[in-house]
């Protein structure tokens, strides 16, 4: 929140309401004839700006509330901070461009990379394989399975297959992790 938001409308307020009692008595004062008509229409003058103050502080207060919650980085998705591409205190403009402040990543599905030859490649038609990983062994579904060899003019093609599997509370894993797939 801006330093001063709060305590601006918590003053304009009391102001408001001190406003509102000078009004009052301005009002009794001027109804027993003790008060003329320009003192009791400056004390209503006097109320009028109060309640602009008061309004134009409340507003104040709020687009600071505003700026503080707009202020924060939330992730979309819960994950891994990759890298940090900004500073406490930095001024954002992201009206203009928008560089990636923060590069993350999704931990909760891990994908293995593999290949395959051309009958298994063929083969792997429903989409289920297990992986290995770390000990463990888990199903996971087939992503892609590609329809070009990996080393063009090779002898016994191999094909690019990659599983998608979601990955155990607890089991950390890294990218480039050893993993078998099977099929």
């Amino acid at each position: 929140e801006g330093a001063g938001a709060r305590p601006a409308a918590a003053r304009a307020e009391a102001r408001r309401e001190e406003a509102v009692r000078a009004d009052a008595r301005a009002g009794d004062l001027y109804e027993r004839t003790l008060l003329s008509e320009r003192e009791r229409t400056q004390a209503t003058i006097a109320l009028r700006d109060a309640e602009a103050a008061a309004q134009r502080a409340k507003a104040g207060l709020v687009r600071a509330q505003l700026d503080f919650e707009h202020s924060e980085l939330r992730a979309p998705f819960a994950g891994r901070v990759l890298a940090v591409h900004a500073s406490p205190g930095q001024a954002v403009v992201s009206d203009l461009r928008s560089d990636p402040l923060v590069e993350l990543a999704a931990d909760e599905y891990m994908l293995v990379q593999g290949e395959a030859d051309l009958a298994t490649a063929r083969a792997i038609r429903d989409g289920r394989v297990t992986i290995e990983v770390s000990g463990q062994s888990m199903a996971a579904e087939t992503v892609q399975i590609g329809f070009e060899p990996v080393q063009a003019g090779s002898a016994t093609p191999r094909y690019p297959v990659v599983a998608r599997f979601l990955r155990p509370q607890g089991l950390e894993l890294r990218a480039g992790e050893p993993a078998r797939l099977t099929w």
